[in-house]
């Protein structure tokens, strides 16, 4: 795994890995009508990532960065794997290195270059950075979108990280929306219950694994420091602000200090935002951030990852990293044998795994232990399963066997599971009721294991095949 010193390290291995057309300066995009589509555009179809400069408003160098694991090869070289690793050998990998990881605590540094700039008093100012509004129906401008809210707790001293979408509400004034549900919440509901208010930090801009982590959110009492620490093989370098208990990294691009009262105490309209499932999602009154002090690097950039329609690759979602993994662990954690691949599509709105049959039961097995899967906030609705055959990393090949393999009087089941406050397909009864489920279909769409040495043989060349004509057809034929 890599142990990227901060963004810039990553941004510059990639042109050194990928060549320098791999990263794309955008000059001149205004960060309300143009940064935002010119992403999409560009996410829908694999394209570069993109560093947006000279914003029209705002000096040059606060810029904008985007697309940033937006394809397997990106991820690859974030994860420190050869740029041509296959995207399930990707998956592989992390499952893998998540299974032998052993917690790296960070490394608490005396100064780094986030310290180069340090706003306070009336020099507080969130309106200096070209934060996006990255749909044009957005409520606002998204500053936080692939960001870190670290908080910790009152009672253990437990450093928590997490991922909250994150809005401008103006100089001083930064909203968060997070579920009740979440590590977060919870740390500052203690220090809501004893009148006080709740130290926060949001970090923008900072190398993807600790993006990666952040998003991951790791068990109670483990911080995602010590899980990025044990993902990059060395401890992250932090500092612990003047005056501060939050240990930030050291080398982040913008860092956000203040507190977060009560909502009861002081809120802001938060919303709409387009979100992952493809649809614009909750608007109401939520927890702000009273800002104290910023800290930015001089020519600080803003990791953005905003979400898009779920069938797009989007910032950090090219692979579908954790999703798979967890869900290939717990397969094995509850007996299935002779997985051979796990797959998420849309996310993880369906979720197909590969298997090599050996007994009648083997493909319910499956499907049954894959819906177990305890979830934070998932919206998992289809569960295909698949013969070993099946490429499952290409959704049309997916789809064949679905199609071809599927009878629908024997081969789905319909049941319901937990879902997640921004699924669209809640209505407002029950979301007013607070009843948070959702049907969900479980596709075995295998060979009949009865027959399956019988059934038509698939008119497909082999990989083998496939291999041995990419190779003889280099450089003259894209295959």
């Amino acid at each position: 795994m890599s142990a990227f010193k901060d963004l810039r390290h990553y941004i510059d291995h990639l042109t050194e890995q990928l060549g320098a057309d791999e990263v794309r300066r955008v000059d001149g995009a205004d960060r309300d009508t143009d940064i935002g589509g010119i992403t999409e555009l560009m996410a829908e179809r694999e394209g570069p990532a993109l560093m947006f400069d000279n914003i029209p408003g705002f000096p040059a160098g606060f810029r904008v960065f985007t697309n940033f694991m937006g394809t397997p090869a990106r991820t690859a070289v974030a994860l420190g794997l050869p740029p041509d690793t296959a995207g399930l050998d990707i998956v592989r990998a992390w499952k893998d290195l998540g299974r032998r990881l052993e917690p790296i605590p960070p490394v608490v540094v005396d100064t780094g270059s986030v310290l180069e700039n340090v706003l306070v008093g009336a020099d507080v100012d969130l309106g200096i950075f070209p934060a996006p509004q990255w749909h044009d129906a957005d409520g606002g401008r998204y500053i936080g979108t692939a960001c870190m809210v670290i908080t910790r707790d009152p009672d253990t001293g437990w450093v928590n990280i997490g991922t909250y979408r994150a809005c401008v509400q103006g100089r001083d004034r930064l909203s968060l929306w997070m579920l009740g549900n979440r590590h977060a919440r919870a740390i500052a509901e203690k220090y809501w219950a004893r009148g006080r208010t709740c130290p926060i930090a949001v970090v923008v801009g900072q190398d993807p694994i600790l993006s990666t982590a952040a998003a991951i959110a790791a068990p109670a009492g483990m911080s995602e420091y010590d899980l990025a620490g044990g993902l990059r093989g060395q401890g992250v370098e932090v500092l612990l602000p003047p005056g501060s208990e939050l240990p930030v990294p050291a080398h982040a691009e913008i860092v956000i200090e203040g507190e977060l009262p009560p909502v009861e105490e002081e809120s802001a309209l938060e919303g709409p935002f387009g979100e992952w499932t493809g649809y614009y999602t909750h608007s109401g009154q939520e927890t702000v951030v009273r800002v104290t002090r910023i800290l930015h690097r001089d020519d600080p950039i803003i990791l953005g990852a905003p979400p898009m329609l779920p069938t797009v690759p989007a910032g950090d979602q090219a692979v579908p990293l954790y999703s798979a993994s967890v869900t290939w662990d717990h397969l094995e954690a509850s007996g299935v044998q002779n997985i051979k691949g796990v797959w998420a599509y849309a996310r993880q709105l369906m979720m197909v795994v590969s298997i090599e049959q050996t007994g009648a039961g083997d493909a319910m097995h499956a499907l049954f232990a894959a819906l177990g899967r305890k979830r934070t906030g998932g919206m998992e609705r289809y569960f295909v399963v698949v013969d070993e055959d099946i490429d499952i990393t290409d959704i049309n090949h997916v789809l064949w066997a679905m199609f071809t393999r599927v009878d629908p009087s024997e081969s789905i089941q319909v049941l319901r599971a937990p879902t997640t406050a921004i699924d669209p397909r809640l209505s407002p009864d029950k979301r007013a009721a607070g009843d948070l489920s959702m049907g969900v279909v479980l596709i075995d769409a295998c060979k009949p294991f009865a027959w399956k040495d019988h059934y038509p043989a698939a008119n497909r060349f082999d990989d083998a095949s496939r291999e041995a004509l990419r190779r003889r057809w280099a450089g003259v034929l894209p295959l």
